[in-house]
């Protein structure tokens, strides 16, 4: 008899009964088509990639970590906010963008390529004339995950459509990734907004928080990421930023861009740069006017010098002069170290594991969170089974409670001793729901085995939850990885 799957995608699983419950409150309110209809785009966003919104202050570098994370360059950066409509970029096999308008209607154009600048002057509409983009791209960064470009918080069209507009798009997104140089009062306060719904409260799962212009912490000194780094470490022990943030990362938007999109062309203008004499090239890096100035080397044309200068920024440019000069003068070698400095990987490994892994637990989240804002707005006789169904699915969402411990793990948060940390993460399903990966036994062990090793480490976890020397936050989380062995192990033995 083979193991069982115990993925919350199955009926009996968090998101199988959100979406049992989904299609539950759809058909008590068929009657109304409005509220029928809403719950049913949510109904479909389930069988689409795992959708993110990156939002964040204005001038914060959304469009430039978008470009980043996507791998080429499709989101337009200006050196003022521009952007005044929601942009989703999502994965297509042709290139193409439709306009949607606040009247329901929308225009597709098929394009062969994505052109930033047709991009750009669409995001400028005002947000009364232009409700939202849609690009469609065949970047594979885009497969797994849609990402949704906001514009920032203090915006001119977030005043003018109210910052609850642009809470609303948040709360519907399955994911967060938050954009700040250094978490403000402000910050808080709005990301405390958008958890203010019961559910949001219950599973604050779903948010990233990124110093995203890392390279700017130290005045752009060449350890302003690893003071980027330490500013991190500070606000993930913060108890304000951990009530809604999972993870805080540092990372230079402008270097993970200028890596992910280097290109033959760009490369090439580099190295004539890097041959020049030592003082020479350091004079010409004192200060981006005197870099758009200079005229050494003559092949290095004034656009070229702009265009370097606007894709790399200065410490950019000086880190990946430095890199050429200490002997890095593969194309490939540039490019990874560029990518590696800039923290990139760090940024991408989080989202992975936090939002693309558990994305069953943040879908489930996302449909819940649904029916408590139809529930709540529309309350009508006979709604008060769904909202006890509902009631019953928060108390016992123990998905969410996995996660949120392995969010504290995995950023130190939660400090138990290595071996045990190890063997937490393995068991809250860092490596898979599976009970092999869980166990960390290999595939074809047999059940009676599994539920053998199931007893013994959910009698190990019990005793430790009882030691009077872990405080109430660490023995909330031995707690959560003991249900996650006593659940593991009645389904095991169910299954025999």
């Amino acid at each position: 008899m083979s193991a069982p799957n115990d993925g919350e995608n199955s009926p009996t699983g968090l998101l199988g009964q959100a979406r049992a419950l989904l299609l539950r409150t759809m058909t008590f309110y068929r009657d109304d088509p409005r509220t029928a209809g809403w719950l049913r785009t949510r109904l479909e966003r389930l069988s689409e990639p795992l959708r993110m919104a990156v939002t964040g202050r204005v001038k914060s570098g959304k469009s430039t970590l978008v470009n980043a994370l996507v791998g080429s360059e499709l989101a337009p950066s200006d050196p003022e906010e521009r952007t005044q409509v929601n942009t989703v970029f999502r994965y297509g096999t042709e290139p193409r963008i439709t306009v949607h308008t606040p009247h329901g209607t929308q225009q597709t154009m098929s394009t062969g390529k994505l052109d930033p600048a047709t991009i750009r002057d669409l995001q400028r509409w005002r947000p009364d004339e232009v409700a939202s983009l849609v690009i469609e791209s065949p970047s594979p960064g885009l497969q797994a995950i849609t990402l949704i470009e906001t514009p920032g918080v203090a915006s001119t069209a977030v005043q003018e459509t109210g910052r609850s507009a642009l809470a609303q798009i948040l709360s519907e997104a399955d994911a967060v990734l938050y954009l700040t140089r250094h978490p403000q009062q402000t910050d808080i306060q709005f990301l405390h907004s958008v958890h203010e719904l019961r559910v949001a409260r219950r599973a604050p799962i779903n948010t990233v928080l990124a110093l995203s212009r890392a390279d700017e912490a130290a005045t752009g000194s060449d350890d302003s990421v690893d003071t980027a780094e330490r500013m991190a470490a500070h606000h993930r022990r913060d108890p304000k930023v951990r009530s809604f943030a999972q993870y805080v990362v540092p990372v230079a938007g402008l270097l993970a861009q200028a890596g992910a999109t280097l290109d033959q062309r760009r490369f090439d203008a580099l190295l004539g740069l890097a041959a020049l004499p030592r003082q020479r090239l350091e004079e010409q890096l004192l200060s981006a006017d005197r870099f758009s100035k200079a005229s050494e080397p003559e092949d290095l044309d004034a656009d070229t010098r702009q265009t370097l200068l606007r894709e790399f920024g200065l410490f950019g440019l000086q880190r990946a002069l430095a890199l050429l000069g200490q002997g890095t003068s593969d194309f490939a070698r540039l490019r990874t170290a560029l990518l590696d400095e800039s923290r990139i990987g760090a940024l991408q490994e989080a989202v992975h594991l936090q939002f693309v892994e558990r994305q069953e637990a943040l879908r489930a989240r996302s449909v819940l969170m649904a029916v408590d804002m139809v529930l709540r707005a529309n309350p009508r006789p006979g709604s008060r089974q769904l909202q006890g169904e509902l009631d019953r699915l928060l108390s016992n969402a123990h998905e969410w409670d996995e996660l949120r411990t392995l969010s504290g793990l995995w950023s130190r948060q939660l400090r138990l001793p290595p071996g045990l940390r190890e063997e937490a993460e393995r068991l809250l399903g860092a490596h898979g729901p599976q009970p092999q990966a869980r166990l960390g036994v290999p595939a074809q062990t047999q059940p009676r085995e599994l539920a053998e090793r199931a007893g013994a480490v959910t009698r190990r976890w019990r005793a430790l939850a009882s030691d009077p020397l872990f405080d109430r936050a660490h023995r909330e989380a031995v707690r959560t990885v003991q249900r996650s062995c006593e659940r593991m192990l009645a389904a095991l033995c169910n299954a025999q």
